[in-house]
């Protein structure tokens, strides 16, 4: 490749990066984003040692103090210091996909797959409801690319690559801790009889499997152990993880976030039936390849890379089907470096004749596809995103109207980001996921969802079901359960809650903007 053309490679990925978000201006793809960036600026008024969220008065993150995205929230720092949440979750956000696609095209120029910049550009084009959730401001968009980055160095590389590859995942997303540990093992599996197959007398560039793992396992508890209240982040891990799966068990009402749900084969053949053909196409490929002799063209550390990231990609599908959907980002993204790995492993083998029809069919679909993936980026755009100044005059108006520390109650639980973000005057209910906000207290999380869901109005009930429990007045519940006199709701997501507020005189309206709406309980 000439110097030009190499340089032009990571012009190519950016600018898929620049045009992902540029579909979203003026507004952000998800809600969780102003929890993190407000996490960043309490840590710029108060000290990144101080992991404590006295904001969350109903979360159990509260209680404890730990945080488990301390690291991500020490790399946002730079963008909250910009001084605006939009713009610091925009210019964050933007930053975060491009090391992403940057860290995809580093990973295809070492193993030296020809055109990396369009490989990766296609990385990101793959499955547009998976690139939507790449252009988030969550620490899930680091740690992929740190595990895509560490999938590679385990074929090529040192231990200690590996160990900092898996401390950085641990260290910016807890919950993910084991993924660094799991694809060393799945290394160590694959490594031996790719060994055995291709007994060559080329130099061996993998880590041996035992300091891999061992790497990989002391990253991990590195990533853990350096924020300043591990003891207490091991406990809110223990309930992100444990206790969220068995209430899942349990079928319990919890409002889940979708990703957390199983996606059923239908939605996935609906959502990435392309890439899906595409993955299965390759993994075909593969067997093929290996029976004929073409997995010698790759070499072992190559061969070891697509093997590795064949059976990472299938376990992870599996985990998609079975229990969260969200692991359809490890499936996209091992998934997709099969496949520039298969083609160089096919080399010329197609026939003469073939070859120029083979090109018009593939430039067919990909025209096709491309178009089909701009029409769902849309509709994600549409139906997903958010203003980036979402509840921005309600918090401005809490902070100017009510006492320093004044606890808010709201109807949604990911309201908690966006006021969190705008305003750390006042006290709210709890953020993130709701298991955070039940483990605190059942009873109160309980009161909480019969009003969120739209179930009931005028009263609430601590238990479910509610036959198990006890009534109470919603007005009562506000002021004595809750503590409150302020209470933001989204009509167009709780229509019957907010007519109940305002057809009743305790409640008065304080504020409404095009989308939430601030009430004041005065009475009687």
């Amino acid at each position: 490749m000439s110097d030009r053309a190499s340089a032009l490679q990571p012009l190519i990925v950016l600018a898929v990066v620049g045009l992902g978000h540029l579909a979203l201006v003026p507004d952000v793809a998800d809600p969780d984003g102003f929890y993190h960036v407000g996490h960043a600026l309490a840590y710029l008024e108060g000290s990144p040692f101080d992991t404590s969220l006295p904001w969350a008065t109903r979360s159990v993150i509260g209680d404890l103090g730990g945080d488990l995205w301390w690291g991500f929230h020490i790399l946002l720092l730079p963008f909250a210091a910009l001084g605006s949440v939009p713009v610091a979750m925009q210019s964050a956000a933007i930053a975060l996909t491009a090391v992403l696609g940057l860290t995809v095209l580093r990973v295809l120029r070492r193993h030296d797959v020809p055109h990396p910049g369009w490989w990766a550009a296609l990385f990101f084009l793959a499955v547009p409801n998976v690139f939507f959730r790449h252009l988030m401001v969550r620490p899930h968009v680091i740690s992929m690319a740190a595990s895509v980055a560490l999938v590679s160095v385990l074929v090529r590389g040192r231990w200690w690559h590996v160990l900092l590859l898996s401390w950085l995942v641990a260290w910016v997303h807890l919950s993910l801790f084991w993924a660094g540990p799991l694809i060393a093992v799945a290394y160590g599996v694959v490594r031996v009889p790719v060994t055995v197959l291709l007994a060559r007398d080329e130099p061996d560039t993998g880590v041996p499997i035992r300091r891999a793992v061992s790497a990989a396992f002391a990253g991990a508890l590195l990533g853990w152990a350096m924020r300043p209240d591990p003891v207490a982040t091991a406990t809110l891990l223990n309930v992100q993880l444990v206790e969220l799966f068995a209430q899942k068990a349990l079928d319990r009402p919890l409002n889940f976030a979708a990703e957390l749900s199983p996606i059923e084969p239908a939605a996935l053949v609906a959502s990435a039936g392309s890439f899906l053909a595409a993955w299965l196409f390759g993994a075909a490929m593969a067997a093929r390849a290996a029976g004929t002799g073409g997995l010698a063209r790759l070499g072992q550390a190559r061969t070891t890379l697509l093997v590795l990231c064949l059976c990472l990609s299938a376990a992870f599908l599996g985990l998609a089907l079975l229990s969260a959907r969200r692991a359809m980002e490890q499936w996209v993204a091992f998934g997709f470096l099969v496949l520039p790995l298969v083609a160089l492993a096919r080399g010329g083998t197609c026939p003469q004749r073939w070859a120029v029809p083979l090109r018009v069919v593939g430039v067919v679909l990909l025209a096709v596809h491309l178009g089909w993936f701009a029409r769902r980026h849309m509709l994600n755009r549409a139906s997903v995103a958010i203003p980036a100044t979402t509840l921005q005059p309600i918090a401005e108006h809490l902070r100017a109207h009510s006492e320093p520390g004044e606890p808010v109650f709201h109807a949604r639980w990911d309201n908690f980001g966006p006021l969190f973000a705008f305003n750390r005057h006042n006290r709210y209910l709890g953020g993130m996921d709701p298991i955070f906000q039940y483990a605190h207290d059942p009873q109160s999380y309980w009161e909480f969802f019969y009003l969120s869901s739209e179930l009931t109005q005028e009263w609430t009930c601590d238990a479910w079901p509610c036959l198990e429990g006890t009534t109470t007045d919603t007005y009562q519940a506000l002021k004595e359960h809750f503590g409150v006199r302020w209470v933001v709701v989204q009509p167009y997501r709780n229509p019957r809650l907010s007519l109940y507020f305002l057809n009743d005189d305790r409640y008065a309206l304080v504020l409404e903007t095009q989308s939430a709406a601030l009430f004041e309980l005065v009475g009687p």
